[in-house]
């Protein structure tokens, strides 16, 4: 019989993307990136927090596969990890392992 049980480290690995969702600002920011790609103080001002406290949750975000980020000249862009599928009432998000998360937008 085939073991179907994840590993420790993988187990680790899906725990630390989940816990990545689990902090209110990191909520406002992936729901305010579900409608397109903003830049830093774009997010400050929508999560009505400092650009400095949003910089700290953007890298826990991307650190997690969860935002990508690109260079525009002095600009860093950010959107959602590709494999974020957004609706109008729901964005869902899936880890490498299969793992999925889903986060109402209302």
């Amino acid at each position: 019989m085939r073991n179907h049980h994840p590993s420790k480290e993988q187990v680790i690995a899906q725990a630390e993307w989940v816990s990545a969702f689990g902090e209110p600002t990191r909520l406002r920011l992936i729901r305010a990136l579900s409608t397109g790609e903003k830049v830093v103080t774009e997010l400050a001002k929508i999560a009505g927090t400092e650009v400095v406290n949003v910089s700290h949750h953007l890298g826990i975000l991307k650190a997690a596969g969860i935002v990508d980020v690109e260079r525009d000249g002095r600009f860093m862009r950010y959107t959602l990890a590709a494999d974020a599928v957004a609706t109008a009432t729901q964005l869902q998000m899936t880890h490498e392992s299969g793992m999925k998360v889903t986060i109402p937008l209302n």
